[in-house]
């Protein structure tokens, strides 16, 4: 179960009282993630940070506003982002002790990246790992985390692209296998398992980025280990505000071109770890939707969330880099 936020900050941050300890012998583990509103109230701040300054029309911001009403009024990830840091911790405290303190920051909103570095500087940190909550990496969006996490007094190591992590993996083969379990569903060529992504801009194609060599790689790794007969890789959560040509298939052309034999629809958006706004709105409402109107049956697989595998697979990655 996770914590009330506050409880969470308290809990990642003060949890070592540092002068009980040797401090030149503590390692930091960043964990950087996107980050979310924490109500609605966030929403002109937050998109205003992601669009570096610039200033929302008003349509734009009713329209953001009305997505989080939606679900509930806001994004439940800057929670499980520190849940997922606290149980980190947790771990590492009892598998190495004294050894690791966990800080968490933000993207484009508080606690920001930029300013839990300079905690960790004031902590006295001397090495640590950052490690971004996605398994993926695309030098137009994922590089700009590690510029954050930059630090003439700390030795960053800087973790990415662990798609294939045997825990990840593992992760999402149970969850996929979970859904066909308790819906008692049996993998047909009239179940289509369709796979999505964040969408990015076209560009990247043309810049040889390894986005969607990692994307095809880790799909082909779940449709081999689970069996799968019929699948679609799709992209989604293309910003209204775009205006240059961004990655496709969506998944929505996607389902209003379906073959008329498929039954039921598995969707699979593990192009992201957490449940957030593109998970709640853009799958479980606008995605799910189209799918019932086409009167197919429409599931989807849980992410990983704070689950224990995907703690598992953060300490991997730290354990092996250190």
């Amino acid at each position: 179960m996770m914590l009330k936020q506050e409880n969470l900050k308290k809990a990642v941050f003060n949890n070592y009282n540092l002068n009980n300890y040797n401090q030149s012998s503590m390692k930091g583990v960043l964990l950087l993630s996107y980050g979310s509103i924490y109500n609605i109230d966030d929403v002109e701040r937050y998109y205003k940070h992601i669009l570096k300054g610039k200033e929302l029309s008003k349509e734009l911001l009713e329209e953001l506003k009305e997505k989080y009403i939606k679900i509930g009024g806001k994004s439940p990830l800057n929670e499980i982002s520190f849940s997922i840091a606290n149980k980190l911790q947790l771990l590492l405290n009892r598998n190495y002790p004294n050894l690791y303190k966990v800080y968490l920051g933000f993207k484009h909103i508080n606690p920001y990246i930029e300013e839990i570095v300079k905690k960790m500087e004031d902590d006295n940190i001397k090495e640590a790992v950052a490690i971004i909550l996605s398994p993926y990496y695309s030098n137009y969006n994922i590089k700009d985390y590690f510029e954050r996490a930059k630090s003439d007094k700390i030795n960053f190591k800087y973790i990415y692209g662990y798609h294939l992590n045997e825990y990840l993996i593992k992760g999402f083969k149970e969850n996929i296998e979970k859904v066909l379990k308790e819906n008692s569903i049996e993998i047909t060529d009239k179940v289509l398992f369709l796979f999505s992504f964040h969408s990015l801009p076209y560009k990247v194609l043309e810049q040889n980025d390894i986005y969607v060599i990692q994307i095809k790689e880790i799909v082909e790794k779940l449709v081999k280990e689970v069996g799968i007969i019929n699948y679609e890789i799709g992209y989604q959560s293309i910003p209204s505000y775009a205006k240059e040509k961004w990655l496709g298939p969506d998944i929505i052309k996607i389902i209003e071109n379906i073959n008329s034999k498929i039954e039921t629809i598995i969707s699979c958006p593990i192009g992201f770890i957490n449940d957030h706004l593109e998970v709640l709105y853009d799958i479980d409402i606008l995605l799910k939707e189209e799918v019932l109107k086409k009167g197919i049956n429409f599931y989807r697989i849980e992410l990983l969330n704070d689950s224990d595998i995907f703690i598992k697979c953060l300490e991997s990655l730290i354990i092996k880099d250190y």
